[in-house]
C-alpha cells in the first residue's frame, strides 16, 4: 500500500511539472520576430540576385549571435522567434539531409541548445522551421542516414526515378534506383510542381508520417515550442492537422505562398482538426502573402487611400486579415522575398518600411518583425514602440477593426475586442487634418507618415502587466 501510494505521488507531480502544450487559437496575442535572414548561414564573398556581390561571415556563427539578442528581444516583447531549419542540411538547411543532427551550418549542437536555453529563460518561444516536403541523401540522391529512410519514402514522380543509374553518385544509389521501390505520386491537391532540389517525401505513407511524428517529438524535447512548415503546397494540408494533432505546438504556421486569400484561406480550412468541438480553433494558421504584396504597392506606392481594403472583406484587394484574421501572420519580409534572393528588398531602408510596421503591428492577425529591419537596419526602437503600443492597446489576431479615409491619409480604429470596443488609432500618410480627442487618446508614437494612439483608460490598465519582465518558459 505504501508502494502504490508512493507511485501515484510520483505519477501526479510528473503530471503537474509536464510543460503544456496548447497551439494557439483564437484573439491570438503573440508577436513573432523572424529570427535570421538568407544569410544568416554564409562566409565571406556571394553573390546575390542580379549578380551583386556582398559579405558576410554569418557562417556557424548566427547561434550565439541570436543568443547575444534574447534580452533586447524580450524587452521588445516579442513572444515567437522563428528561428531557421534546426537539422543538417545543405545551405540553409532547406534540403535537409541527417534530421536528427542539430549541429549545422547556423552553429554546433551545444551553441544551438544554450540558444534554445537561453530563448525560453528570456520568455521567449522558439519555432522550428520544419522542412518536411523534401529531403537529401547523405552522399548520394536517396541514401538517407540519421534516420535511415527506405527509399519508398520517396515519390513514384520524383526526378530520382528518372535518372541514369550510370550517372548517380554511389553504387548504392544506383542499386536503390534499380529496385525501384517507389512511393505514392507527389501531391497534386494545389496544382505545385515536384522540388527538383531534393526527393520530395511521400506523406500518403503512414510509416513516413509516424517517422515525422518521432522527429517532431525530437524538436519539442529539445525545447522548440511551434513549427513553421516549410512549403506546404507540396503535401495535403490534412497531415498538418496530423502532426500539429500529434505534436500540440503552443504555434503554427504554413508557408503557402499565394496572394489569393481565399486559396490562402481553404489551406488554412484543409488543416483543421476534424472530430474537435471547434475543428478551426486549432487549424494552422498561414502567412498573410495577400497582405504583403498589397502592403509592398500601396505603401510604396504612397497610395496610403488604398489600405481600407485590405482588412475589409468584399472580394476586392483582400488581405488574408480580411478573410481569416485569426488565422493570419502578417510580415513585410522574410529570407526568400528581399535581397540577395531577390534583387531588391519589398521595401526600401526609409520611412516606407516603419509606415508598413504601423499597419501590421496595429492591425489584427499575428505580425512578424524581420531581423534585418529590427537589426541591420536600425529601426529597432521604432518597432519596438509600436510593439509596445499594440500590447499596451490589446490589440490581438481576431481584433475588431473599422477603417476610414481621410484625404490620402488612412486611419484604422482597433479594438481589443472581436466586436466594437476601439482602443488604438493608426493613421498612415503625411496628412495632419485628422487628430482624436486628446482627453481619451494618447499619442504613444509617431514617424514619418505615421502616427499612433492608445486609448488613456486602456493603457492605464495594462500598463503595469505589459512592462513587467516576461517570466520563464520551462526548459525540457
Amino acid at each position: 500500500m505504501i508502494k502504490f501510494r508512493n507511485w501515484f505521488f510520483v505519477v501526479f507531480f510528473i503530471t503537474l511539472v509536464r510543460p503544456v502544450f496548447g497551439q494557439g487559437g483564437y484573439n491570438d496575442d503573440r508577436v513573432m520576430m523572424q529570427g535570421f535572414m538568407w544569410e544568416s548561414h554564409q562566409d565571406g564573398q556571394q553573390t546575390g540576385e542580379g549578380g551583386f556581390q556582398y559579405v558576410v561571415h554569418w557562417r556557424e556563427k548566427w547561434y550565439d549571435h541570436v543568443r547575444s539578442k534574447a534580452s533586447e528581444l524580450a524587452d521588445a516583447k516579442i513572444d515567437l522567434i522563428w528561428l531557421p531549419p534546426p537539422s543538417q542540411g545543405e545551405g540553409a538547411g532547406y534540403h535537409p539531409q541527417q534530421y536528427n543532427d542539430f549541429d549545422n551550418n547556423y552553429g554546433s549542437l551545444d551553441e544551438h541548445r544554450q540558444l534554445i536555453h537561453t530563448l525560453l529563460q528570456k520568455g521567449i518561444e522558439p519555432v522550428a522551421d520544419l522542412v518536411i516536403n523534401h529531403r537529401n541523401g547523405t552522399g548520394g540522391w536517396a541514401t538517407f542516414k540519421n534516420p535511415n529512410w527506405p527509399s519508398k519514402y520517396i515519390c513514384s514522380n520524383d526526378e530520382f526515378w528518372f535518372q541514369d543509374p550510370s550517372n548517380l553518385p554511389s553504387a548504392d544509389d544506383r542499386a536503390i534506383l534499380l529496385a525501384g521501390d517507389k512511393g505514392n505520386p507527389d501531391y497534386t491537391g494545389s496544382n505545385y510542381p515536384n522540388w527538383h532540389g531534393a526527393r520530395d517525401l511521400d506523406h500518403q505513407n503512414a510509416s513516413l508520417r509516424t517517422e515525422i511524428k518521432a522527429y517532431l517529438k525530437k524538436l519539442r524535447n529539445f525545447g522548440y515550442r511551434g513549427w513553421r512548415y516549410d512549403m506546404v503546397k507540396g503535401f495535403d494540408p490534412k497531415y498538418v492537422s496530423e502532426y500539429d494533432f500529434d505534436s500540440q505546438p503552443t504555434f503554427a504556421v504554413g508557408e503557402f505562398w499565394d496572394s489569393n486569400p481565399l486559396r490562402l484561406s481553404e489551406w488554412i480550412d484543409g488543416t483543421k482538426m476534424t472530430g474537435q468541438p471547434d475543428p478551426a480553433l486549432k487549424a494552422c494558421s498561414a502567412f498573410d502573402f495577400a497582405t504583403f504584396e498589397l502592403l509592398r504597392h500601396h505603401i510604396n506606392s504612397g497610395e496610403y487611400d488604398h489600405l481600407p481594403a485590405i482588412a475589409f472583406k468584399d472580394g476586392v484587394s483582400d488581405g488574408l486579415i480580411a478573410v481569416n484574421k485569426n488565422k493570419s501572420v502578417t510580415f513585410l519580409e522574410n529570407h526568400d522575398t528581399g535581397f540577395p534572393q531577390k534583387q531588391f528588398d519589398s521595401f526600401p531602408n526609409n520611412e516606407k518600411v516603419l509606415q508598413g510596421y504601423a499597419f501590421i503591428l496595429t492591425h489584427p492577425g499575428v505580425p512578424c518583425i524581420y531581423w534585418k529591419h529590427y537589426f541591420d537596419w536600425g529601426h529597432g526602437e521604432k518597432i519596438k514602440a509600436l510593439v509596445r503600443a499594440r500590447k499596451y492597446a490589446g490589440v490581438h489576431s481576431g481584433s475588431y477593426i473599422k477603417t476610414e479615409k481621410h484625404g490620402n491619409n488612412y486611419v484604422a480604429i482597433v479594438g481589443d475586442k472581436p466586436e466594437e470596443s476601439s482602443t488604438l488609432i493608426v493613421k498612415i500618410g503625411y496628412g495632419l487634418e485628422f487628430k482624436p480627442d486628446e482627453n481619451v487618446w494618447r499619442l504613444e508614437t509617431f514617424g514619418n507618415g505615421y502616427a499612433v494612439w492608445v486609448r488613456k483608460s486602456k493603457k492605464d490598465s495594462t500598463k503595469d502587466n505589459v512592462d513587467a519582465t516576461k517570466p520563464a518558459l520551462p526548459f525540457p
